[in-house]
């Protein structure tokens, strides 16, 4: 899905308040994170991961990689927090974009 700049901005500002669902420490990207983040797409629409200092893998790569797996749209990076938004295919949507 593409975003256009109204839509990463309106979908930033909802982000700014919220806490992050997952975070990436020393384990670093194994399967059951990546799981957990799909998972969290079935209760949310828009989550943020923070990738804790630890981490060995870079903000980017985990960005991408993530991504891919929960074919979610990324909407930023933002230092070592990664804002992803999928919206709901099989119940209504909470968050209508403009």
């Amino acid at each position: 899905m593409k975003l256009s700049s109204q839509q990463r901005k309106h979908l930033e500002s909802l982000a700014h308040h919220l806490e992050p669902i997952v975070r990436i420490g020393k384990q670093g990207l194994e399967s059951k994170i990546v799981l957990s983040v799909v998972e969290a797409f079935n209760t949310h629409e828009l989550i943020k991961i923070k990738l804790l200092d630890s981490a060995p893998v870079e903000v980017a790569e985990a960005a991408e990689e993530i991504r891919r797996a929960a074919d979610a749209t990324l909407v930023r990076v933002i230092g070592r927090v990664i804002v992803l938004y999928k919206p709901f295919s099989d119940k209504p949507r909470k968050i209508e974009l403009p």
